[in-house]
């Protein structure tokens, strides 16, 4: 066991050194560049119902939390790659809502309908039997612009 530590650490100095040629790192994969890009969409969302002050209110109880503290709550589940990077489909909801009630989505059906209409909310289910599959190139377009746009939410609630 000690050995190894030993060994990483002698390494560690090579490559500090430049003897050694540093390795390049190995690019994320689609799995996690889709899981990065699905937190960051979760985040500007919560971000964009936020007030000036950071909070926001639960689209299905109504309970008022700071953003942080809420969740992005998907309308139609997560395991749908065709609806996972929908913006529509994700709003803030509280921990109690979103885990311990499954998404309550009755209070979550009556918020969509009255957000979106009947209409758009059918075609959003509907969707999620669409087959989709992202690219890397993508993803990796779709991380830059959440990036950008949590930066300006970032500056609107700056100081919070």
């Amino acid at each position: 066991m000690v050995g190894h530590a030993i060994a990483a650490i002698v390494k560690r100095l090579f490559y500090e050194r430049g003897c050694l040629p540093v390795p390049a790192r190995k690019p994320k994969t689609v799995a996690k560049l889709k899981q990065e890009a699905a937190t960051l969409l979760q985040k500007l969302v919560r971000m964009k119902y936020a007030n000036d002050s950071g909070f926001c209110e639960c689209v299905t109880c109504g309970k008022t939390g700071h953003y942080k503290e809420m969740d992005g709550g998907h309308f139609v589940s997560r395991r749908h790659n065709a609806t996972l990077l929908v913006e529509e489909n994700i709003h803030p909801q509280c921990k109690g809502c979103n885990g311990h009630q499954k998404g309550n989505i009755d209070s979550y059906s009556l918020f969509m309908i009255d957000t979106y209409g009947l209409d758009a909310m059918r075609e959003l289910i509907a969707s999620k039997h669409q087959p989709r599959k992202f690219t890397a190139i993508e993803l990796e377009d779709l991380i830059t612009d959440f990036k950008q746009r949590i930066k300006e939410q970032e500056h609107r609630l700056a100081g919070v």
